[in-house]
């Protein structure tokens, strides 16, 4: 059959997103194409159920969607589902649900502090992702605890691939069998890596290590993206060079190193802390674009959000003593918009040379150190700054 004749759809792992600008966006290759107005207009009638020589559009663009397998041809109509709406700005992009609480370890640095076997009702999930779906989200990242211990996991699980955003999963890798990962429907998993062996397990746990980077295997062979988190600490600053070599020959996504806070357990552990100005060096490791990204002029976590398990919605998990509301009596999207955005210069570092490269650092970090709209200490340490 000749191609006019043939019917145009968004490939599967394709889907389009009015955000601040029009995008395609791939969830497989967890990739953003910006389109003018012209091509997301023509976009929006590649359906399945109209035919290329009907549609028309530009021959340029059009080649290009083929080439790199944003558009298919079909030979049979097959409608596909186009969710389009007008998002708020800047635009709720990445949405960490905490499904559980639960745990199948006590990490020493944990910002969770003890569980209280708390977990978000399934139902209430699947609306949660609906919602998060129509806003034109990007990435669902699913965490805890462990997000395998949730009553609901499997059900949620075989639902994941239905959605028209990328599902990336947090775990801390111990139950990752090579079964579990050939089920996984996610299209990352991202597991928590504190340093080779004995620096690693002394702040999860004896054996952790090794069952975490079989854990990391499995996912690798089922052929599911594996991104790696790593949080510095006073015992693992001799394995950085080991890691990033690891990593790298391994396959990893993504490598990222941050810096816990001084919250929850850690509070009780302190020999794990770590002065910031011997940590921020640190920050320098790491390699790939992470989970989530600020764009413009705005601060760390302008597209960010959060649920914990008991429903309340917050700026970022770390924040779960602010809630802008529960997700059981109020909508994402109305939660989303109390949320107040800090921009660069509502800084009291806005002045500062590297304001722009490091977007004034962690929120939580500065608050903490009794400034919300202060510089975050770590942060300044990485680029050298010094604090007066």
């Amino acid at each position: 059959m000749p191609s006019g004749k043939k019917y145009l759809i968004l490939s599967e792992p394709c889907s389009l997103k009015n955000l601040e600008e029009f995008y395609i966006y791939h969830r497989n290759r967890d990739e953003l194409y910006e389109v003018n107005q012209e091509g997301f207009d023509f976009l929006k009638l590649c359906d399945g159920t109209g035919k290329q020589e009907d549609l028309g559009g530009d021959k340029k663009f059009l080649k290009y969607c083929l080439r790199e397998e944003l558009l298919t041809l079909l030979e049979k109509p097959v409608k596909k589902k186009i969710i389009l709406s007008q998002t708020s700005k800047p635009s709720l992009r990445y949405l960490e649900l905490q499904i559980t609480d639960k745990c199948n370890l006590k990490c020493r640095h944990c910002y969770v502090g003890k569980p209280r076997n708390q977990e978000i009702d399934l139902k209430k999930i699947f609306d949660i992702c609906g919602q998060f779906e129509r806003l034109q989200g990007l990435r669902m990242i699913i965490s805890g605890g462990e997000p395998l211990l949730h009553s609901g996991f499997w059900k949620l699980n075989d639902r994941l691939g239905s959605y028209q955003f990328r599902s990336i999963l947090l775990s801390n890798g111990l139950l990752l069998t090579s079964e579990v990962a050939k089920r996984l429907k996610v299209q990352e998993v991202q597991i928590s890596i504190d340093g080779i062996k004995d620096s690693h397990d002394m702040l999860r746990g004896k054996g952790s290590f090794r069952a975490a980077m079989k854990g990391a295997q499995n996912i690798l062979k089922a052929g599911i993206d594996l991104s790696i988190a790593t949080m510095i600490h006073p015992y693992n600053l001799d394995d950085f060079d080991r890691m990033e070599s690891l990593f790298k020959g391994m396959g990893v996504k993504d490598w990222s190193v941050d810096y816990p806070a001084f919250t929850g357990n850690l509070e009780k552990n302190q020999k794990f802390f770590l002065q910031p100005e011997k940590a921020g060096k640190f920050l320098s490791y790491g390699f790939g674009a992470g989970l989530y990204e600020s764009t413009g002029d705005f601060t760390c976590g302008s597209h960010l959000c959060a649920i914990t398990p008991d429903g309340e919605v917050c700026k970022c998990s770390f924040f779960i003593d602010q809630s802008i509301g529960n997700i059981y009596n109020n909508k994402l999207l109305s939660c989303w918009k109390k949320l107040k955005h800090l921009k660069l210069e509502d800084l009291n570092c806005r002045s500062c040379k590297y304001l722009k490269e490091c977007k004034g650092g962690c929120r939580f970090r500065a608050y903490l150190e009794g400034d919300p709209l202060g510089a975050d200490s770590v942060r300044c340490a990485a680029f050298g700054v010094k604090r007066g």
